[in-house]
C-alpha cells in the first residue's frame, strides 16, 4: 500500500457539517462511570460508534495511566471502523499538557504529523494528528490533551481524547475524529486547570515587581539593594534538589546588560567546573500572556560536572517596564527524567507569565460549544 506523505494527509480545523447533519449523524456520550467527579465527560461519537468499556483499565507498559472510555464502530456495519479512548494520569506539579502529550505519543510511537497549540493561563494544548505502524497497516490518530483539577486528590488530570482509524479510511473519517476530540467537554470542570495552587511575590526594591510561583517550589530572597535583587526558587522532593531558578530584578539605569551577564554566567560556570555543550547564545522571543514583558530573550544548553552531573540550564534576559530581570532555570535533563524537566519548565512559564502581570487570572475556560 502507497502511504500517504505528511503533507497530503488531511488535517481539517473548521466544522463543516450542518447542525441538521450533526443531530442526525452525532450523538452525545455522557460519561459518569468513575468515582472520581473531576474525570465525569460529555463526548460526541458518530450513530454507529457505542461503548465498549467505560470502567477504569490501567495501561500496560505506562505507570499511572488509566483508560476510562473506550468506543468503536459496531461490527457488521457499512461505517468504516474508528475507536476512541479517552486516556488519563493524575499528577500533583504542574506541567503543559502539550509537553505531556508530546512526550506520550512519542513514546508510544507515534509520529506526529500535523500540530496547532492553543495558549491559556493553565499552560498550553495541544491538538495534534499522528501517524503509527501497527500490524501492517498505518493508524491515524486525532489526539487532544487537556486538564482538570481535582479537588478530592489535590492534583490535577491530564486527560488525552484519541480517536483513531486507518488511513485507508481517514479521508472519509476525518471530520468525525475532528468532533470527537473538540468537543469533549469535562462536566465537572473546575477552571482552575493546573495541578497546585500558587504563591504570589511582591518586590518594592530596586523596582516595584510582583510573580506569581508554583507552591510546590520553596522561595527565598537572596539579596536586595538599590541596584538589584536576587530571588531562588528550589524544588525539592525526598530530600534531593531537582530544580533550581534564580530571578535577578535590576533597576532601569543598572550599568548591566544582557551580554554581559551571559559572559559572567559562563565564567561563573567555568570557574566551578562546569563545562557548557555551547556559549550562551540568547535568541529572541515573546511571552504570548504578558504585554508587560517588552523584550525576551532565552536560551538553552546542557551542562556538565563531573560530581553534580548532567542538567538543562534554561536562560532568559527581559524588560519589564524598562527595567531588566533575569531568570537561569537549572533543572534535570528531560532525557533523565521528563516530569522533573516539565515541572521545572512550568513554573519558569508561571514567573514570565505573572510578572508585573495584574491583569492575569488563572480560572479560565477553553471548550468550544458543538
Amino acid at each position: 500500500m502507497k502511504e500517504h506523505s505528511s503533507d497530503v494527509i488531511f488535517f481539517p480545523e473548521v466544522i463543516t457539517y450542518s447542525s441538521d447533519f450533526q443531530k442526525e449523524h452525532l450523538w452525545r456520550c455522557r460519561y459518569t462511570s468513575t468515582n472520581s467527579k473531576s474525570l465525569h465527560y460529555k463526548i460526541l461519537l458518530p450513530l454507529n460508534v457505542k461503548p465498549v468499556s467505560i470502567e477504569p483499565k490501567p495501561i500496560d507498559k505506562l505507570h499511572g495511566f488509566y483508560t476510562i472510555g473506550c468506543y468503536q464502530t459496531i461490527p457488521d456495519t457499512e461505517f468504516p471502523f474508528m475507536e476512541i479512548a479517552v486516556i488519563y494520569e493524575f499528577i500533583k506539579n504542574d506541567i503543559d499538557a502539550s509537553e505531556w502529550l508530546d512526550y506520550i505519543s512519542l513514546s508510544q510511537g507515534e509520529e506526529t504529523i500535523h500540530h496547532k497549540y492553543y495558549y491559556s493561563v493553565s499552560g498550553k494544548y495541544s491538538d495534534i494528528l499522528t501517524k503509527k505502524h501497527s500490524d501492517g497497516n498505518v493508524i491515524i490518530s486525532r489526539i487532544r490533551a487537556f486538564k482538570n483539577y481535582d479537588f478530592e486528590r489535590k492534583g490535577v488530570n491530564l486527560i488525552m481524547v484519541k480517536a483513531s482509524c486507518s488511513l485507508t479510511s481517514y479521508d472519509f473519517l476525518a471530520e468525525d475524529l475532528l468532533h470527537c476530540v473538540k468537543f469533549f467537554t469535562l462536566i465537572n470542570d473546575s477552571e482552575w486547570h493546573l495541578a497546585e495552587e500558587l504563591k504570589s511575590i511582591n518586590i518594592n526594591s530596586p523596582a516595584s515587581y510582583s510573580f506569581y510561583h508554583p507552591a510546590s517550589w520553596r522561595y527565598t530572597e537572596r539579596y536586595n539593594n538599590q541596584l538589584m535583587s536576587y530571588h531562588s526558587l528550589i524544588m525539592k522532593k525526598n530530600g534531593l534538589i531537582h530544580g533550581i531558578i534564580d530571578v535577578y530584578f535590576l533597576c532601569a539605569n543598572t550599568a548591566i546588560n544582557k551580554e554581559q551577564f551571559c559572559n559572567l554566567l559562563m565564567d561563573k560556570l567555568k570557574k566551578n567546573s562546569y563545562s557548557a555543550a555551547k556559549d550562551i547564545t540568547l535568541k529572541a522571543t515573546i511571552n504570548t500572556l504578558n504585554n508587560n514583558i517588552e523584550e525576551l530573550w532565552a536560551e538553552e544548553l546542557e551542562i556538565n560536572n563531573s560530581k553534580s552531573g548532567e542538567f538543562m540550564l534554561v536562560v532568559f534576559a527581559g524588560k519589564a517596564q524598562k527595567n531588566w530581570f533575569y531568570l537561569i532555570g537549572s533543572l534535570t535533563q528531560k532525557k533523565k527524567d521528563f516530569k522533573l524537566w516539565a515541572t521545572g519548565k512550568r513554573a519558569i512559564n508561571i514567573i514570565l507569565n505573572s510578572l508585573n502581570n495584574y491583569d492575569l487570572i488563572y480560572e479560565d475556560a477553553f471548550y468550544e460549544k458543538p
